[in-house]
């Protein structure tokens, strides 16, 4: 690549880290930043047809529309670019998308990172093309990088958790079911005290973590105990989604499940009301809070569930105590 498409990505750097501040005073989100050259901050630029812009453009956070002729660089970063006209230097789009029409005249490198780059047979570029538009391979991408689209992007973060706590549970199940099954037995009765419990651990944790990590030495160690908090939450919720899952089984088809089959089945029903916008992330809340504290009650399962004794049959009378009455022959 020729050194004026590393000018012009080096042009966009400079206006990010120094000139947006003076973009974003300006009423319109246009300024001039010399003679010539101009920069878009989240604003509008656009060369008419018939006109010649003296110098660079560069725009952050904004879109760009060139009919006429531009002399320098172009550089569109989080925006979008559609050109029709000619630009005697390079064309540089970061994470936007560009759009050069039949009559696009580019003489200098055509550079485009991220996004879709759509250029039209008819159109020129005197120099390299380079297209680096990974994010096509991301679902949901070309939506843009606005809030919809970090919308999406956290959505997918969603469901990639999910599916690595999916492996964890089975995991789990596999390993200690009989654990399972006492903890399960022990939170309809002490969900209170696990609510508690397990606020309680989890802001202990916490301040333990920041304790830890300002004295620098014991960052090890806050991420031994976040480690630890993590692995306990785990375990408790199996044992809750554990009894979910019995619970829908002995309801709906009327016999019990399997313990892997009872705590798939309860995950399912977490996975779901997970993904509900805000109700999801308090029901999460609130569901870690019980499980930390069921686990920490019943010490990860190994206590076992009070049984009441069974009644015993009457046996006979101690020795030496009352005879029973005699029997009288009528």
């Amino acid at each position: 690549m020729r050194t004026r498409s590393l000018a012009a990505c080096a042009v966009a750097a400079f206006w990010l880290s120094g000139a947006a501040p003076g973009a974003l005073a300006s009423p319109r989100g246009e300024h001039t930043g010399g003679p010539h050259d101009s920069v878009a901050m989240a604003g509008e630029a656009y060369v008419a047809k018939g006109q010649v812009h003296e110098g660079d453009m560069v725009a952050i956070m904004g879109n760009v529309r060139v009919d006429g002729t531009v002399t320098g660089d172009v550089v569109v970063i989080l925006g979008s670019l559609d050109l029709s006209g000619t630009v005697e230097g390079d064309v540089v789009a970061v994470m936007s998308p560009a759009h050069l029409a039949d009559s696009a005249v580019v003489n200098g490198d055509l550079v485009s990172v991220g996004r879709s780059l759509d250029q039209a047979a008819g159109s020129r570029v005197d120099g390299q093309v380079v297209n680096l538009g990974f994010l096509r391979f991301i679902p949901f991408s070309e939506h843009g990088v606005g809030w919809s689209w970090l919308a999406w992007f956290a959505f997918l973060i969603k469901l990639a958790t999910l599916a690595a706590f999916f492996l964890i549970l089975l995991l789990i199940a596999a390993l200690i079911p009989r654990r399972l099954a006492v903890i399960a037995a022990a939170f309809p009765h002490r969900w209170g005290y696990a609510f508690l419990i397990g606020l309680v651990a989890w802001a202990g944790a916490f301040v333990g973590c920041v304790v830890l990590v300002i004295t620098i030495i014991g960052v090890p160690l806050a991420a031994a105990l976040l480690c630890a908090a993590f692995v306990t939450k785990w375990i408790g919720l199996a044992g809750i989604l554990y009894l979910i899952g019995q619970t829908v089984g002995r309801n709906l088809l009327r016999r019990d499940l399997t313990h892997v089959a009872a705590v798939l089945g309860g995950f399912g029903i977490y996975a779901v009301l997970s993904l509900l916008p805000l109700v999801g992330t308090v029901f999460g809340f609130a569901l870690s809070f019980f499980a930390v504290g069921i686990a920490l009650l019943t010490r990860f399962g190994a206590e076992e569930p009070a049984v009441a004794p069974s009644p015993q049959a009457p046996g006979p009378p101690p020795f030496g105590g009352p005879e029973p009455p005699p029997i009288v022959a009528s």
